[in-house]
């Protein structure tokens, strides 16, 4: 049971480590970045200090769950812009934007009306999640099918697919949480020690996305 909690502590730092490793792995390369890689730059930066404030404030006994609630929707803000700054076509671009407000507007509906801000949650984070997840697979798949040239070599196909990891991950993480907290929290840990392991899988191919030498 220790090595169950060890295991859980020592791949929640690295996953929270592993989201400054696309900043730093810009900073010894020595690219400019602009366009979507700087957007998704933000994002990565916004969790990793979300993920340190939480992690402090869990640290001195305090309740850090309701920091989702204010800091999701900021956070799907700016990869839905990343995103539709790699769609070629301008519908998918404007509708990636404009996806924005409606899907604020949904949360903060959702989390009044059906969540409790001090436990996990079970409809607000899922619903934003499957968003994320949506709209990488899309840019993902459709930039595949009009790239010419070898497609590990753009920035698009690494950072999508490592935004994509993290959402699809995060699907289901939080409800299930909230369903077994209470009754089986060890299974709780294992499945946030599996979520971390994936999500350092995902930001070091999301570092490898923002520092290719092609930019789309």
């Amino acid at each position: 049971m220790d090595l169950v909690r060890v295991a859980f502590r020592a791949s929640a730092y690295a996953a929270i480590a592993s989201e400054a490793v696309p900043a730093l792995a810009v900073a010894v390369s020595r690219r400019r970045v602009s366009g979507p890689r700087a957007w998704v730059l933000a994002w990565c930066l916004l969790l990793l200090t979300w993920d340190l404030v939480a992690g402090w404030m869990g640290a001195h006994g305090r309740p850090n769950l309701w920091l989702t609630y204010i800091l999701q929707p900021g956070s799907m803000a700016l990869v839905l812009w990343a995103l539709s700054l790699w769609e070629i076509g301008e519908l998918p671009r404007l509708t990636m934007r404009l996806a924005i407000v409606p899907l604020v507007v949904v949360w903060a509906v959702l989390a009044v009306a059906l969540e409790d801000t001090a436990s996990f949650s079970r409809v607000a984070f899922p619903m934003s999640s499957l968003v994320g997840l949506g709209a990488a697979a899309y840019t993902l798949l459709s930039l595949s099918h009009r790239s010419h040239g070898d497609p590990l070599r753009c920035d698009w196909l690494w950072t999508c697919g490592g935004i994509a990891l993290y959402f699809g991950t995060a699907t289901a993480l939080q409800p299930l949480s909230a369903l077994l907290v209470a009754r089986s929290p060890e299974l709780v840990r294992q499945a946030f020690t599996v979520k971390a392991v994936l999500d350092i899988a995902a930001f070091l191919a999301i570092a490898r996305g923002v520092t290719c030498r092609t930019e789309t």
